[in-house]
């Protein structure tokens, strides 16, 4: 998977909407943190390892902020992140 694909506009529109987690998630797959083992997706953290199995992480912040609501958006910065570099690398980028 290449580092480039998604122009300015599209990560204009993640961070839009993701705000701090959408920055994290396109930084993390520009830096090559997102790697595919297998069916899983695994995301390098700050402190850990995440594998993200379908659309689910068991970081901190989807237990407690995701799944509860308090976040505001459907997922945290890993899962956002192991989406965009599906979508990347589905397209040879």
């Amino acid at each position: 998977m290449r580092k480039e694909g998604l122009s300015s506009a599209v990560e204009r529109a993640v961070v839009e909407v993701y705000g701090e987690r959408g920055r994290k998630a396109l930084l993390a797959v520009k830096r090559g943190r997102v790697k595919r083992k297998g069916k899983l997706w695994v995301v390098e953290g700050k402190t850990d390892e995440y594998e993200i199995v379908g659309e689910l992480c068991y970081c901190m912040d989807y237990a407690l902020n995701v799944v509860t609501g308090k976040a505001g958006v459907d997922m945290c910065y890993h899962v956002l992140a192991k989406k965009i570099a599906e979508i990347l690398d589905e397209r040879g980028r």
